[in-house]
């Protein structure tokens, strides 16, 4: 896989990720899903594919309220028309398949994989993933995958912009690049170890970083343990932080809550474990705030501006190093949801594989290549 200051084009990137085995695999089966299905000679080419693909990528750029209307007289949008007819590009997307369903195991029986609809194309994708180069700040957080149809592993989670969806564990450096990705397809489908599922969770996503590199990990409190800390900091090299909860501290007692706020904002409480190297630290800013570190912990303080509510301006608050550093490295998830959205395909589907195919994909590839070779991109357009 060649390395980013060796891409020239788009399509250089899209074959790092998509390699032809993938694209003729898909040709294959979404042939034998049209015979199947409707004893239709489809006649798909590799060439027709990569158009294909080139034309939901370009939806997810310039979108238009409904699909038809890129090829409707006075809204007509040439780049996506004068490539696949309207009828034609209907069609693919309507027999659309990477797998073979006939190897499927049915429902209820033993061995059965919920991600088969996508497991070929699934794996790879995350290998490729896997092989760029990676950052030295990463983080680990959830996303999600909008969507509202049939589904045995439909997850909510109120706290994101689409609460319904497809869960994805995703490990993102602070640029904003997917490095890893991991679909949750329910419980049970992963045996949990002692440690815990969002402890396990790490420790799959990390399993290719280079070990002893001094890499950084920053989580929530979903994930975060002393014991996670110590074994990433002992048997990977990497130093982590995250906000953690008081029932995880194993015991550690620190200032209550009803002295730190008599103290006022800012005020601070640390402990140290020497068995696992472990800070633990409590920061009171609004409410009490509880953050476990390998590398970091109170000092160096600087201060920060928070909005007095009493006063009615803006005051300045002790900010602990702990604090400063999650606060700065842990939104690289959240803004890869951010590019993320601006190219998601809004393409409805009822079959739920479609969406994460051209939904997910499409735009983390958009997102690695944008995010690098902007100057690159403005110019191949306007040719």
């Amino acid at each position: 896989m060649p390395h980013y200051d060796e891409v020239q084009t788009p399509l250089d990137l899209f074959r790092m990720f998509i390699t032809e085995d993938i694209l003729s695999n898909i040709v294959d089966q979404t042939n034998l899903n049209a015979m199947r299905k409707k004893n239709l000679a489809l006649k798909l080419s590799l060439e027709e594919l990569r158009r294909f693909l080139g034309v939901q990528m370009l939806m997810s750029i310039l979108k238009l309220p409904a699909v038809r209307m890129y090829w409707e007289n006075g809204i007509r949008y040439s780049p996506v028309a004068d490539t696949m007819s309207r009828d034609r590009f209907i069609s693919l997307r309507s027999f659309f398949h990477i797998c073979d369903d006939t190897l499927m195991i049915p429902k209820g029986e033993i061995g059965r994989d919920k991600l088969f609809k996508i497991r070929r194309l699934y794996d790879a994708f995350r290998e490729n993933l896997k092989k760029t180069d990676p950052e030295e700040i990463q983080s680990i957080d959830k996303q999600m995958i909008p969507f509202k149809g049939r589904i045995g592993f439909r997850q909510y989670l109120k706290d994101k912009p689409h609460s319904w969806g497809v869960k994805v564990f995703t490990k993102a450096g602070i640029s904003g690049i997917v490095y890893d990705i991991e679909i949750y397809t329910g419980k049970g489908a992963v045996e949990i170890s002692e440690l815990g599922q969002g402890t396990d969770v790490v420790l799959r996503l990390v399993e290719n970083l280079p070990r002893f590199m001094n890499f950084k990990l920053f989580f929530d409190n979903f994930y975060t343990g002393i014991d996670l800390i110590h074994k990433l900091r002992v048997e990977y090299g990497i130093e982590s932080c995250g906000t953690i909860r008081s029932n995880r501290m194993r015991g550690a007692v620190l200032d209550t809550d009803a002295n730190m706020k008599k103290k006022g904002r800012g005020s601070v409480d640390f402990r140290f474990e020497r068995h696992s190297e472990v800070s633990v630290v409590k920061w009171y800013d609004n409410k009490p705030v509880h953050l476990a570190s390998s590398y970091c912990a109170v000092t160096p303080i600087d201060k920060c501006q928070r909005w007095d509510g009493t006063t009615r301006k803006y005051v300045e608050v002790d900010h602990p190093r702990i604090v400063r550093d999650y606060n700065k490295s842990m939104g690289g998830v959240d803004l890869a949801d951010i590019f993320l959205e601006l190219y998601r395909t809004d393409i409805r589907s009822k079959k739920w594989y479609m969406r994460i195919d051209f939904s997910g994909i499409d735009a983390i590839i958009l997102k690695k290549f944008y995010h690098n070779h902007w100057d690159m991109v403005c110019n191949g357009m306007q040719d």
